[in-house]
């Protein structure tokens, strides 16, 4: 049930992307290699090295705490940028991919908590 939980919450996000506008926006490599690779380790750390369900959770645990961390990054990149904010096209496109982590870090950790839970 765990994999047609996914399959399902999975297709509900890409149907929102799809009709939304452009699903290739949610997309962004780096972002996602941060919040994934940096919330597992620290989940690594939080169970003292031992892989186990809780380690699942923690990653989950530590991937929105990642996400909002990678949120005040990407600001803090823009806000170098502010003084020509009216010449500087990127801004925007930074904007978005700063709120990726974000969501990066919500969508694992409901992945981890299906995971938990249908243990």
């Amino acid at each position: 049930m765990f994999f047609l939980g996914l399959i399902g919450v999975f297709g509900v996000m890409m149907y929102a992307a799809v009709t939304g506008g452009n699903p290739g926006a949610f997309i962004d490599l780096p972002s996602l290699v941060v919040v994934v690779v940096a919330s597992f380790f620290a989940a690594l750390a939080m169970s003292k090295g031992k892989f186990d369900e809780r380690t699942i959770s923690l990653t989950g645990d530590a991937a929105v705490i990642i996400g909002w961390l990678g949120f005040l990054i990407g600001l803090i990149l823009m806000a170098r940028g502010l003084n020509n904010l009216l010449a500087d096209q990127m801004l925007g496109s930074a904007f978005s991919v700063a709120f990726l982590t974000v969501f990066y870090g919500y969508f694992i950790k409901l992945i981890c908590l299906m995971y938990s839970n249908s243990k």
